[in-house]
């Protein structure tokens, strides 16, 4: 009896050390925006202490710069801890900026950000968290 029970035990912790690595794969947000100012994409716990950003472009409609801000969830407020940055570049599309700013465990906001101008930006990206 006691030996099936150490065969088991040793199973099951085989089998979580095995299934570990699995859960600490990066998680990922794909999104589309299509916008004048701000665009709220989601609060995301980190899985690892890098965030990435990946952006298609499908038109920068005469704007040539925006920012994904980053922001720190508290349990009354929220603060700004990094920006991912993009600029529109004669090389075109795919887009992608990198943010150690994060810590693996802890939730974090992401919002698109342009100048208030009036034009419209489109596309699609996705977040590796």
């Amino acid at each position: 009896m006691k030996y099936k029970f150490k065969r088991i035990a040793g199973i099951l912790v085989f089998t979580s050390v095995m299934l570990m690595p699995v859960s600490a794969l990066a998680a990922s947000k794909s999104f589309t925006f299509d916008m004048t100012h701000q665009l709220s994409i989601g609060t995301y716990t980190s899985t690892k202490g890098t965030v990435t950003g990946t952006i298609n472009m499908s038109s920068w409609g005469g704007d040539d710069y925006f920012t994904i801000h980053i922001y720190k969830k508290g349990l009354l407020s929220s603060t700004l801890v990094d920006k991912l940055q993009y600029e529109k570049s004669s090389s075109g599309s795919l887009y992608t900026d990198s943010s150690s700013a994060v810590t693996t465990g802890e939730s974090y906001g992401y919002e698109i950000w342009k100048n208030q101008n009036g034009l419209r930006i489109k596309g699609s990206g996705s977040l590796s968290y």
